[in-house]
């Protein structure tokens, strides 16, 4: 059987990588050691670097997960959903997350999760694309969005992330916006 899923995820997230996208995902990691939480893992197109001593990824989609267990054979990947997570608290000592809280049906809940998997003193970090500033473009999201979600997987391109981040919980340390403000890269610690 195929795995048309993972085929259309990666038909649309490798040409985004020579695009930049790989930087920076490159970027999220970078730096980051101890045990690591990444959430979507996708078909497994994120590098861990030789620091993380234990990695351990999760989807929702099995077809994916198939996919990434090809591509990082020695990472645990789990079908588990951000929602609700099968780890004790205080368990992790990172979080990182790309391009995947746009397609969380209720992301305060998946954000809160994280926040009670990180030790104290652990980083959440993530990339997302979000809402836009700016009236104009923010308009156009909203009217995409319907269509986009039902082809993306349920992205949704008009998602507000980072009052939603900082409601659970996490205070960010460092934030790079891309894209003319349509993309965020979040550096986060539970407060």
């Amino acid at each position: 059987m195929s795995n048309v899923r993972a085929l259309f995820y990666d038909a649309v997230m490798i040409p985004a990588g020579w695009l930049g996208l790989d930087r920076v995902r490159r970027r999220l990691v970078e730096g980051l050691s101890g045990r690591v939480l990444e959430v979507g893992v996708g078909t497994g197109l994120l590098p861990y670097p030789p620091t993380v001593s234990s990695a351990v990824a999760i989807d929702i989609d099995s077809q994916l997960l198939a996919s990434a267990r090809l591509r990082h054979p020695g990472v645990t990947l789990l079908q588990a959903d951000v929602q609700q997570l099968p780890f004790p608290d205080a368990s992790f000592d990172a979080v990182v997350a790309c391009l995947v809280f746009c397609t969380v049906e209720d992301p305060a809940r998946g954000l809160a999760e994280l926040h009670r998997v990180l030790r104290p003193g652990g980083q959440l970090r993530l990339l997302e694309h979000v809402r836009s500033p700016h009236p104009t473009v923010a308009c156009i999201q909203d009217r995409l969005t319907p269509a986009w979600s039902h082809l993306a997987m349920g992205c949704q391109l008009n998602r507000d992330t980072i009052p939603l981040v900082e409601a659970s919980g996490f205070r960010i340390t460092h934030r790079t916006q891309r894209l003319r403000e349509l993309l965020e890269e979040l550096v986060a610690v539970p407060v």
